[in-house]
């Protein structure tokens, strides 16, 4: 018998605590969040293992079900009840049932009404971010049990909320801290400059247009763009493709057996061949006979070849979740494997913004994204590729360099100047005699103005003065004196409201005294 609990990874093992935890919380419908390649099915075994009551576990593909079967029935000693199509293993011969059972979603909809509401302890929903989706919740909703969603993306490229179905992220462990922490191998970054114009391509369902997009890049010239990179940066390196429609997919493997004078080079598969068609293709990918495996959608989930290490996104992609999912089929550890490799094919034209690596850690601001996009772009131009993390811990520093410089001209400036008000220039318009008034000043000095600058006006340009500030008063910016201590904070006053203002100093003064 396997030590099981002696297995689990430190983060594998925080993850089963921190679900007990949340169940012992009264919350029944727990998320755990963890990257691509760092033992999901492991968690979701052992938490199955230890259940006091039978299990389910749900998944929406055939090799996903297969593959948690085997997966599970292995770490578990133990048969596992698989309930799909033809299978309907959920009740033994003789009337019980197995502890743990691993159905299609698609199948056990169909056969809800022959199964007790209370069937199951615990249901399990692998790939986690379907979960909203009116099958799962049929499901989902039939059964009074436990619930437990494992992801590796929990942002949805429809936008729906997981909220709806779970209660509490019980465990985030995310694929930066699992990169150090030496569990899935670093990220590198090769950007491809391409000719392709997607400016007038439309946006359907949350991609853009898959037609559109195939009638592109299925022309000589892209094929060739695409083809030629691959080949040239992949080395040795065990290589998968995503393409963008099955014609493209089956084109673009073609054109690199052309080019690689070597007809068995690289294959193309798609959802449309069955098990028997698709699995002795896999085998002879992970045998190293197939060097390139092309694919369209189909292994973006639960594709599990550790060697892969170039990860090719030959398609445009507005998801950052399904970008991820894809470089995920790269990032697992693999002995003699250094890094995985990523190349992103940039367009010549596109109005919509799309996913790069860079982008898949998520975390940092939409500044330092964009910057480390930069970097990246400027290594591929000289033709080097670039770590995305020190892509984005140069981004970083460069980021910091420019907020610092803010501050430091902030606090070399004036700071009614940078919300409009020039008192040198009130000061050297004002030639006439009579001083400003006393009550003028004291008026001044309430808000905020620095008195020994504002005592040499005369009383029509304190007066004009006072104007410009019952002005500002009037749509709501912020005063003089909440301006001078934004300042003192490296905060730009210019287009900041009263109200934001005193928010934003009410939260900077507890920062700094706690």
């Amino acid at each position: 018998m396997v030590l099981h609990c002696m297995e689990l990874r430190p983060y594998q093992a925080k993850a089963l605590e921190a679900v007990r935890a949340s169940y012992k919380r009264k919350n029944r419908r727990s998320l755990v969040v963890m990257p691509t390649g760092t033992g999901k099915t492991v968690l979701f075994a052992e938490i199955a293992r230890l259940a006091k009551g039978p299990v389910l576990v749900l998944a929406h593909r055939q090799e996903l079900v297969e593959q948690a079967r085997s997966k599970i029935a292995n770490w578990c000693d133990d048969v596992v009840a698989v309930e799909m199509a033809d299978r309907r293993e959920l009740t033994r011969p003789d009337g019980g049932r197995h502890k743990i059972t691993v159905a299609s979603i698609q199948s056990l909809r169909r056969r809800l009404h022959s199964i007790p509401r209370d069937a199951f302890r615990i249901v399990v929903v692998d790939e986690a971010h379907h979960a909203t989706a009116d099958s799962y919740r049929a499901v989902i909703d039939h059964f009074h049990s436990h619930l437990l969603g494992v992801t590796a993306t929990p942002d949805r490229s429809d936008k729906v909320a997981l909220g709806e179905v779970f209660e509490e992220v019980a465990y985030d462990y995310d694929m930066l801290e699992a990169i150090r922490d030496g569990w899935l191998c670093p990220i590198r970054s090769f950007l491809v400059q391409t000719q392709a114009d997607f400016s007038g391509v439309r946006k359907i369902a949350g991609e853009l247009s898959t037609k559109e997009v195939e009638k592109i890049l299925t022309q000589d010239l892209h094929l060739v763009e695409i083809a030629k990179p691959i080949l040239k940066e992949r080395g040795t390196r065990p290589t998968i493709v995503f393409a963008a429609s099955v014609a493209h997919a089956h084109a673009l493997a073609r054109v690199m057996n052309e080019l690689a004078q070597d007809a068995s080079f690289a294959a193309a598969l798609d959802g449309s061949s069955g098990m028997e068609t698709r699995a002795p293709v896999i085998g002879r990918f992970s045998r190293g006979e197939i060097q390139v495996l092309v694919n369209c959608s189909l292994f973006t989930e639960g594709f599990d070849v550790p060697r892969i290490s170039l990860v090719a996104i030959a398609r445009p992609v507005l998801s950052r979740s399904f970008y991820a999912q894809m470089v995920g089929r790269g990032t697992r550890i693999s002995p003699g494997k250094d890094d995985l490799l990523v190349l992103d094919f940039v367009p010549g034209n596109c109005r919509h913004r799309l996913v790069q690596a860079v982008d898949i850690f998520g975390k940092d601001s939409e500044e330092v994204l964009e910057l480390a996009r930069k970097v990246t772009a400027q290594a591929s131009a000289e033709g080097e590729s670039i770590a995305l993390e020190k892509a984005l811990e140069l981004a970083r520093q460069e980021q910091e360099a420019r907020e610092a410089d803010v501050v430091y001209q902030l606090q070399r400036r004036d700071p009614f100047a940078a919300i409009g008000i020039d008192l040198q220039d009130y000061a050297r318009a004002s030639i006439a005699k009579e001083p400003a008034t006393q009550s003028q000043l004291d008026y001044f000095k309430k808000a905020g103005l620095p008195v020994d600058s504002v005592s040499s006006l005369s009383s029509r340009q304190a007066e004009a003065l006072r104007e410009e500030l019952l002005d500002r008063k009037s749509v709501g910016l912020c005063t003089p004196k909440q301006a001078r201590q934004l300042v003192a904070y490296g905060v730009d006053p210019r287009e900041v409201y009263y109200d934001e203002a005193r928010q934003m100093l009410k939260e900077l003064k507890a920062r700094k005294s706690s």
